[in-house]
């Protein structure tokens, strides 16, 4: 089995580390792989470090002349027997290639929660080139189901999370040291980029309201974007400087996590989470909207806190609670550790991946 992989991804999000866990488990398996990656981008400087071949392309656009011919190229010189498009943008590319005489089968990851509506583009692409799409959580392949796609498509494949010993040199006392905040401080953590539907106005507008209950709290914004410039002039106005802080993006999270009291989740639409596993991993209480595939993740009164989206009085009254009544608070963060080590290991995601693929192949000639 030879299988190619495809993802535009610039940054290092969700996707693009079930990407590389991904590669780097089917490489185990004696899985032969090739990677076309976004030039420039941080998965492709980390796939490198596993060995495997990589080819950078610009990718700049699903309908970019060079990036096509380029990937065509390399299909040709590889001979997949599976083309798998981690991103839309590169299954638009796979998809044409496909059309025009492809004979390898074509996989599509689908985590973002938003339909593909009536555009004629997506249809091609989703409904008559693609073999399989893998779905990151039930509330995808719902929405995929409700926009035309025929439920046999597609398979529900959850993030893999990779359980790691404890760091020691990133206690708690460390990690506030690192951050520049007090020991006894109430410090509520938030993982994610700066875009509109991460929610992240709602949570700095609810921690305003947090402040008033607990003057010593803090908020951390871990990661950045094109709102940045934003979120930093809605600090200043709600006079919050001193009390939000913004670290940019941290590749080493375990020094930000450990000095974590809650863990907000304020997102508008969400496929699944992935940083929410992080949380849960590390048993940091977590307060998240209750939205897309979060709900499969966290359960209200069993492994967290819901809260109903872009609701920033509902989000501070979550995260309250959970501060105010801390045994329960930990009582839940341990139920989600659990549910994490057991229904979530990474290993169960390279194995249901890797079954779809031997399913796939056998459905029809190589």
């Amino acid at each position: 089995m030879k299988v190619l992989h495809l993802d535009s991804g610039m940054d290092w999000r969700g996707g693009q580390q079930q990407v590389y866990f991904l590669a780097r488990g089917l490489r185990k398996l004696g899985i032969e792989q090739h990677l076309v990656l976004r030039k420039g981008g941080e998965l492709a400087a980390r796939i490198h470090n596993l060995g495997l071949p990589v080819s950078a392309l610009s990718l700049s656009s699903e309908l970019a002349p060079t990036s096509f011919f380029q990937l065509a190229k390399i299909v040709r010189r590889c001979k997949p027997h599976i083309i798998h498009a981690h991103d839309s943008r590169t299954l638009g590319l796979a998809a044409v290639l496909k059309a025009l005489g492809g004979k390898w089968k074509l996989l599509a990851a689908r985590r973002v929660a938003f339909g593909i509506g009536q555009n004629p583009f997506w249809k091609f692409k989703y409904q008559q080139r693609v073999d399989k799409i893998i779905a990151v959580s039930r509330f995808i392949r719902d929405l995929l189901v409700k926009e035309g796609i025929h439920p046999g498509s597609i398979e529900v494949i959850y993030d893999g999370y990779e359980l790691k010993p404890a760091d020691d040199q990133f206690d708690r006392v460390a990690a506030r040291q690192h951050l520049g905040v007090g020991q006894d401080e109430l410090v509520i953590g938030c993982v994610g980029k700066f875009s509109p539907e991460k929610g992240h106005e709602f949570l700095i507008r609810g921690f305003q309201e947090i402040k008033q209950v607990y003057s010593q709290a803090r908020l951390i914004l871990v990661g950045d974007g094109a709102l940045r410039d934003r979120y930093q002039r809605l600090i200043h106005e709600l006079q919050l400087d001193h009390k939000v802080l913004l670290p940019g993006f941290v590749s080493n999270l375990s020094q930000i996590l450990p000095a974590l009291d809650l863990f907000a989740f304020p997102s508008l639409d969400e496929g699944l989470g992935s940083t929410l596993l992080l949380a849960m991993a590390h048993e940091i209480p977590v307060c998240a909207s209750q939205t897309g595939g979060i709900p499969e993740l966290v359960i209200e009164g069993q492994t967290g806190f819901l809260f109903p989206p872009a609701n920033s009085q509902a989000l501070a009254e979550s995260l309250i609670r959970a501060w105010q009544d801390p045994a329960l608070a930990r009582a839940l963060a341990h139920k989600a550790f659990l549910r994490v080590r057991t229904d979530f290991p990474v290993e169960r995601m390279i194995a249901e991946t890797y079954k779809v693929y031997t399913n796939v192949l056998g459905s029809g000639n190589r």
